[in-house]
């Protein structure tokens, strides 16, 4: 229901940092959402959450005092009651990332495409084992890219595994020992985030592994932390400021009334930086052309 005062909108997310650390990720999308939302008088917060059944917790409360219009589900998982409990309390419902909920609106990312995206870019560069630090397997979106990633490697012709991380720094850091310290290491490793990737860069140096020569680094999602890193990440970048603005103008589409919008966002591309390179230390320490690597 459509209210006399300018509508506002919440993105509840479960935090992967500790209580006062935000996902890079979330921060950008939330900068996107809101210059978007600006300008249609709108407006948007993000509230960090410790766990699942706590979110679930807020949702009533946001129903019943009448504050919130209309919220984004991020990070759905296994069984997720998220999306049914807003739309039997009357919130409207943007899903970011999928899968789809009948009566909620959907902000589609290419989690498939982007992991196929990132195999064939290191593969390319010939790396014949490629490691991966996922984030937690109950996560939809870490199911479509597991699987994307088990299909790449068998059409690429390599060979490669994933170890579950939870998104942390912590987690990229503990995973990535675990990873290199393997009888037999990969020479290349994708990060689900970039939070991971950056703690990994750090727990690498710390091996004595020399990047690229000894290992490439492979972030998904950019960041300022990727960008500041030493040396430089390379990322499966995909625009999560547009993106914010994306799932703000279905916000205000599906408070209106439009339910059920879909969109389906681009697949990201490689932003290739000195993390990558071919194995062995061959060539120059420049990565190859990631067009090699990109889907369109």
């Amino acid at each position: 229901m459509m209210r006399n005062r300018p509508p506002r909108f919440g993105l509840g997310v479960q935090s992967k940092n500790g209580p006062h650390g935000t996902d890079p990720f979330f921060e950008d999308l939330l900068a996107g959402m809101e210059e978007a939302l600006d300008l249609a008088g709108a407006s948007v917060f993000l509230r960090q959450f410790t766990s699942y059944g706590e979110e679930l917790e807020a949702y009533p409360r946001w129903a019943e005092s009448g504050d919130v219009d209309a919220v984004v589900i991020a990070d759905s998982q296994e069984d997720d009651s998220r999306a049914q409990l807003c739309l039997e309390l009357g919130l409207p419902v943007v899903i970011l990332g999928g899968p789809p909920v009948d009566g909620a609106s959907l902000v589609d990312v290419d989690n498939s495409g982007g992991m196929e995206m990132a195999v064939t870019y290191l593969s390319d560069l010939g790396h014949k084992v490629i490691g991966r630090v996922s984030g937690p397997e109950h996560l939809h979106h870490t199911k479509s890219r597991s699987v994307a990633f088990d299909q790449a490697l068998e059409r690429r012709g390599v060979t490669g595994l994933s170890i579950e991380g939870d998104y942390s720094a912590a987690s990229g850091d503990l995973r990535t020992r675990e990873i290199l310290s393997l009888p037999t290491p990969p020479t290349a490793v994708i990060y689900d985030n970039s939070m991971m990737a950056v703690a990994g860069l750090g727990a690498a140096k710390d091996l004595g592994r020399k990047i690229p020569r000894d290992v490439s680094l492979l972030a998904w999602d950019d960041g300022p932390g990727c960008r500041l890193a030493s040396p430089p990440l390379s990322v499966l970048s995909l625009d999560v400021h547009e993106l914010g603005r994306t799932v703000a103008d279905v916000l205000m589409e599906t408070y209106s009334g439009a339910v059920q919008t879909v969109v389906h966002v681009p697949t990201g591309r490689i932003v290739q930086r000195s993390s990558t390179a071919e194995p062995d230390g061959a060539g120059s320490g420049q990565s190859a052309d990631p067009a090699h690597g990109r889907r369109t």
